[in-house]
């Protein structure tokens, strides 16, 4: 394995990393934390808004590390291997689904304390999940070997 190959590999990593935590982190937001701090006696607010805070970094975090490890590894793909027109309309319709899931992020009004709908949320983790099973397929099919 050669340098520019172990660095692509690492960022096929740090890709891969960074949509499971957003993901993940807003399925467990949404499924779990949004329910329990309903039901609990704490202030909503409160709870609600600490919660959105902490996941919020982490959200960002993976949203930085997915925007730049994905452009790097498109530019490299798209350089070197042209996959052809099936690939390209999966890979465009996976960068849609992620841009759309980040502009609804950063449109929301819970972003600047208010509250959030939950049809909102849920709309932004099903783009999510599209992009994420997009990526997947993208690298079941068109991976290297």
């Amino acid at each position: 394995m050669s340098v520019s190959d172990g660095f692509l590999l690492f960022l096929r990593v740090a890709h891969a990393i960074a949509a499971a935590l957003w993901l993940g982190g807003g399925v467990y937001y949404l499924v779990i934390v949004r329910p329990a701090i309903r039901a609990s006696s704490l202030p909503p607010g409160d709870a609600l808004l600490a919660t959105r805070q902490s996941f919020g970094e982490l959200a960002r975090t993976s949203t930085l590390v997915m925007v730049a490890t994905g452009a790097v590894l498109m530019f490299d793909r798209l350089a070197t291997d042209g996959e052809g027109v099936i690939y390209a309309a999966l890979l465009a319709a996976k960068i849609a689904a992620a841009i759309g899931a980040f502009w609804l992020v950063s449109r929301r009004p819970g972003r600047r304390g208010g509250r959030t709908s939950r049809r909102t949320s849920e709309l932004v983790l099903s783009l999510g999940m599209i992009a994420f099973v997009l990526g997947v397929v993208l690298a079941s099919v068109f991976g290297r070997a």
